[in-house]
């Protein structure tokens, strides 16, 4: 069985889903749909879209609502389908698949687009979608995918009032690494350990986070991830020297599950990805700077089973602080992530594959 699985470097949670099916299928093959080599159009596209971001902090957000009503939801997935289309069809005649999965919604339209197509081809392939957010958006649905995976028996529920007849529903929870499958707690008993992340681009205010946790008077340890941040890392290792805690700078890393089992906090803006992968280590979470859309609805989520505590417009130092003096509450905070946590989820999502390739 041929499997390949199509990605998209907006942001690092898609490429993270991806490669962790990648390595549960073991020969399957991920492509990032929005590489320069795969379609200029797309990396064009993925540029403009970032760097306005910058520029526009509820872009997102105002795209997400724009595209969610049912009219103009098909209209945004019709645009995508289209625009993506020759690139996809010659990713299909390269690698020739039996399976195509897809963790982000353009190349999802894209593969749609084909199948509706070429519906009477004799080159079918099973069409599977991987939603990364814990929430549903109009931009995911498509009569072509024969098989959804999302994040909670919620969503799933949700998804079938806009599925036709025979489209498979799955809760499987979202992939992450197999390194989080038994992952155990490094604690250290003498210092209280806090991380901070803000996903592979380093967004969310990680610089205001380090100086407000400064005003915090315990001993801490804070450790601190830049992600592929080049700027950020460089304006960390200049701003460690004026606080007060101990704090290590680190850029992009391979080992996030050992940070995470070795933090008793995480302090994030709430992608999807790093919330499930902290879920699994039962880190309880502080989560501040959403992207204005699915990230709040990632946020909501967390806050409603008691993983974590949304800032909002409180102070983060505030906020830590009253956490760390209340052990028994951050203990709570554990055990409930934990009680959301599915860190099986991608070899949940390989099984299911491989007995459905027959769909």
């Amino acid at each position: 069985m041929k499997v390949l699985i199509l990605s998209a470097s907006i942001g690092s949670g898609h490429t993270k889903a991806a490669e962790a099916l990648q390595k549960i299928f073991g020969d399957a093959q991920v492509v990032d749909f929005m590489a320069r080599d795969v379609s200029l159009l797309n990396w064009l596209t993925k540029k403009i879209y970032l760097a306005a971001l910058r520029f526009i902090p509820d872009l997102y957000d105002r795209i997400y609502k724009f595209a969610d009503g049912r009219r103009v939801g098909v209209s945004a997935r019709f645009l995508s389908s289209a625009l993506m289309y020759l690139p996809f069809t010659r990713l299909l005649k390269k690698f020739r698949p039996d399976v195509v999965v897809c963790t982000h919604p353009f190349p999802e339209a894209a593969a749609s687009l084909w199948k509706f197509l070429h519906a009477k081809s004799a080159k079918k392939f099973l069409l599977a979608a991987v939603l990364t957010d814990y929430s549903l958006h109009e931009i995911w649905i498509y009569g072509e995918v024969d098989a959804y995976f999302v994040a909670t028996e919620e969503m799933a529920g949700e998804l079938v009032a806009h599925c036709r007849t025979g489209q498979k529903i799955f809760a499987t929870g979202i992939p992450i690494g197999a390194q989080f499958q038994s992952l155990e707690r490094l604690h250290d008993a003498t210092c209280t350990t806090i991380l901070i992340m803000g996903g592979g681009l380093g967004l969310g205010s990680i610089e205001e986070t380090l100086s407000e946790l400064d005003k915090i008077s315990m001993p801490l340890k804070i450790v601190v991830v830049a992600g592929q941040n080049e700027k950020l890392l460089t304006r960390l290792k200049r701003l460690r020297e004026k606080i007060s805690h101990p704090v290590e700078v680190l850029g992009y890393v391979a080992d996030v599950h050992r940070l995470m089992a070795a933090a008793d906090l995480l302090i994030t803006k709430p992608g999807a990805l790093t919330m499930t992968e902290a879920f699994a280590a039962g880190l309880p979470l502080v989560l501040h700077a959403p992207i204005p859309g699915p990230e709040a609805l990632n946020a909501a989520y967390a806050v409603s089973h008691g993983a974590a505590i949304e800032v909002g417009e409180k102070k983060i130092s505030a906020v830590v602080a009253k956490l760390l003096n209340n052990p028994t509450l951050l203990d709570e905070m554990r055990r409930c992530t934990k009680k959301i946590s599915r860190p099986l989820a991608a070899t949940e999502i390989v099984r299911k594959l491989k007995i459905g390739s027959a769909m």
